[in-house]
Order: structure tokens, then C-alpha cells, then sequence
């Protein structure tokens, strides 16, 4: 039984890796590891509900809109079924757009799929939390 759970811990981690290269790629710009992080049908709701296919998400990042200058993830946790991972976590995010920079606290889910020997991100949910004591 040590097996097993070794092993799930092994791949729990690797799922978090894509995770952190993902958020790695979008803080600083690199496009083509971007790419490489996102499956092509991918689905990504921001925490202001809009909803963007790989293509949009990228072309949006590229153009600065908006341009994410910190990403901090924190309390997350990978489960593995399969060839799926999934994510929950909460991450501080520092992002500029038209000019005025935010901070806020998101709860995401983040859904990976397994192709070859990458996971890759096919979903992406996330709920933008109420400032404190709001």
C-alpha cells in the first residue's frame, strides 16, 4: 500500500509543477511555455465571470489585457483521477489593466489534463473573494 501512495503524491506533485509553470508563463510574458501549459480546447472563466478559449486568452495576455504582475498561489490541493488533475487553491493576484493596478484574492480550480508526458491545464474556474471585512 506505501507504494500506491507514494506514487499518487509523485504525480499529485507533478500536477502542481504545471500548475506553478502555467502561472510561471503568464507572470512573465512567456508565450510559447503558455501554449505548451494549455490544452487547445481550454476553457478559462476569469473571477469577473468572462469566459475565453486558449486563443482569446492568450491574444488578451499578449495585448496586456490584463497583464498579471504578481501571482501568488497558496493552500492548494492536486487530486489525480486518471488522466485528470484537479487543483483547488487560493492565489493573491497583482494584475494592471487600462492603466490601474488591483490586488485581489481569488479561490480557483484549475483542471489538468495528462497528454504524454505533460499535464496540461483544460479548465479553469475562479471566485474572486470578498475583501476582508467586507
Amino acid at each position: 500500500m506505501a507504494t500506491i501512495a507514494t506514487e499518487l503524491t509523485v504525480v499529485e506533485a507533478d500536477v502542481l509543477r504545471a500548475d506553478d509553470r502555467r502561472f510561471d508563463a503568464m507572470r512573465r510574458g512567456d508565450w510559447a511555455a503558455l501554449d505548451a501549459a494549455l490544452a487547445d480546447d481550454l476553457t478559462y472563466v476569469h473571477s469577473t465571470a468572462r469566459l475565453e478559449s486558449k486563443t482569446e486568452h492568450i491574444a488578451n495576455l499578449r495585448a496586456g489585457r490584463p497583464h498579471y504582475r504578481g501571482i501568488a498561489p497558496r493552500d492548494r490541493k492536486a487530486r489525480v483521477h486518471g488522466g485528470i488533475g484537479v487543483v483547488n487553491g487560493v492565489s493573491e493576484m497583482h494584475v494592471e489593466r487600462d492603466g490601474k493596478e488591483q490586488r485581489f484574492t481569488v479561490r480557483y480550480l484549475a483542471v489538468y489534463a495528462k497528454a504524454g508526458e505533460h499535464w496540461r491545464m483544460i479548465a479553469w474556474q475562479s471566485t474572486r473573494q470578498p475583501e476582508a471585512g467586507g
